[in-house]
């Protein structure tokens, strides 16, 4: 097994979770795809989730995804998930209120109302919800198409804001529930795993010009303080060497290759993934297992 196989795919009786971040447009979306039906072609149970409001993986799948975990049709082993923020924060809102109710007088709970409308709760709900599905022990490789990157470091700070919600939910004297006892150890747990580098692989995705490359390595940085390592980049859209053809395109291929040497060396200890521009927009089952053969090979 080579080292890209040991982070694509989990041992035997292990599971694998799969992040692809970077700079909003860089092709996080597509890559995280083409992982997911890769995967799911040779034999592992996969579910392909986004925590991105923005996420269109039911274009790249030309399948329907929603927030109910749903089996793609036309591949064996693949399912896709979609958190829908508005959705989730209506639940989450809902449920502390629900909680509150004959425990709080009426101008607490409108306290509590107005508290809630903050985007930290919309923040926590997706969190939840995020975990709700990371926790879920059915699949084997579970594979996350992020928001862009500042979205997604704020994603994995919210259990520092744990305790703040709990204060609102118990009441400054109340003293923390069971269920908020049990809901604290769920997100601890999938904080653990994302920072256990046999368990969790993280992969920025970037294509070869300066300001994605800094906005990685930055949040890579950032990633190392909270103890997650990136083992996995992805150059994306590079200019096939057939295809430079013109000084134009000769020209833009030489600055790019340039660029990925700068990457190679910026991220020494990750492995590098090199994915080609193409003249068709990556879109269906047939064209990603069709890349897939070819990046992961």
């Amino acid at each position: 097994m080579n080292r890209l196989d040991t982070i694509i795919y989990p041992l035997k009786g292990e599971r694998k979770n799969i992040f692809f971040s970077g700079k909003g447009g860089v092709g996080k979306t597509s890559m995280a795809c083409i992982t997911a039906v890769q995967t799911a072609k040779n034999g592992f149970k996969t579910l392909l989730l986004t925590t991105d409001p923005a996420a269109h993986i039911g274009n790249v799948l030309d399948r329907p995804v929603t927030d109910n975990i749903t089996p793609i049709e036309g591949i064996e082993n693949l399912y896709a998930v979609k958190i829908d923020q508005k959705k989730a924060t209506e639940e989450y809102k809902a449920g502390l209120l629900k909680e509150a109710e004959g425990k709080f007088d009426a101008n607490t709970i409108m306290a509590m109302k107005e508290e809630l409308d903050s985007p930290c709760t919309e923040e926590m709900a997706s969190f939840q919800k995020f975990v709700d599905f990371a926790g879920n022990d059915d699949f084997e490789i579970i594979v996350v198409d992020t928001a862009p990157t500042g979205h997604t470091l704020r994603l994995l700070e919210l259990p520092m804001d744990w305790s703040k919600q709990i204060q609102l939910k118990s009441g400054v004297a109340t003293e923390i529930s069971e269920g908020d006892r049990l809901q604290k150890q769920r997100f601890d747990k999938v904080i653990e795993m994302m920072k256990n580098e046999k368990e969790t692989t993280f992969a920025f995705v970037m294509y070869p010009e300066r300001t994605p490359i800094v906005e990685a390595h930055r949040a890579s940085a950032e990633l190392l303080t909270l103890g997650i390592k990136t083992q996995l980049v992805v150059a994306n859209l590079i200019i096939p060497e057939e295809q430079a053809v013109t000084s134009f395109y000769q020209k833009r291929r030489s600055m790019q290759l340039g660029y990925i040497e700068e990457i190679k060396e910026t991220f020494k200890a990750s492995v590098l993934l090199q994915v080609p521009m193409l003249e068709d927009e990556i879109k269906g089952l047939d064209m990603l297992l069709e890349i897939g053969s070819i990046i992961f090979k």
